[in-house]
């Protein structure tokens, strides 16, 4: 399946039959499926954030084909990897955890109630993360992480999704995360 723009407007180029898949960040497979002309009962939507070598998460809408399902899962999964598959909602559930978890460091280092090194040391040392919260940010990219929040916050308009200013200026001015002031 190829899709691409013709004059700003999707133009599907999917054969009948053709599985299409999509990667959104922050998206869900329905918005996505519409966005780029494609019809939502073969469309399924892939997880893009977290890699692919350990687990792979699937996300379906409301139509998708139980065929077209099993067949992108059968798809996936043919390498051994685990594949997990979830219902239609915007920025999968890795995403939204991940998001979340960087924004509110965010918000902390944009408050000065720590310094960056303090909240990702306070947060590995006390919580047994991996990475600190900005570290994790910087790691996965603070342009995916603001669109991801950005995406979901379109959708859900709750203020829980809207991107911290640490996290939009950084993103925007191409930093990381971990930039004191």
């Amino acid at each position: 399946m190829l899709n691409d723009k013709l004059n700003g407007k999707p133009v599907n180029t999917a054969a009948a039959g053709e599985l299409c898949l999509v990667a959104p960040l922050g998206k869900d497979a329905t918005t996505s499926a519409a966005e780029l002309g494609l019809d939502p009962k073969r469309t399924v939507a892939l997880d893009p954030l977290l890699g692919f070598a350990k687990r792979r998460t699937l996300m379906t809408t409301p139509v998708t084909r139980p065929d077209v399902r099993d067949a992108a899962h059968g798809l996936l999964a043919s390498d051994g990897v685990p594949v997990s598959v979830i219902k239609d909602s915007p920025g999968f559930v890795a995403q939204r955890v991940v998001a979340h978890i960087v924004n509110v460091g965010c918000d902390i280092a944009q408050m000065r109630i720590a310094s960056p090194e303090d909240l990702d040391r306070a947060v590995t040392l006390g919580l047994g993360y991996p990475r600190g919260p900005l570290s994790m940010g910087d790691a996965l990219g603070a342009g995916k992480i603001l669109a991801i929040l950005e995406a979901m916050h379109a959708f859900y308009q709750e203020p829980r999704y809207r991107p911290s200013p640490w996290l939009r200026r950084r993103a925007r001015l191409g930093v990381p995360l971990t930039t004191a002031e």
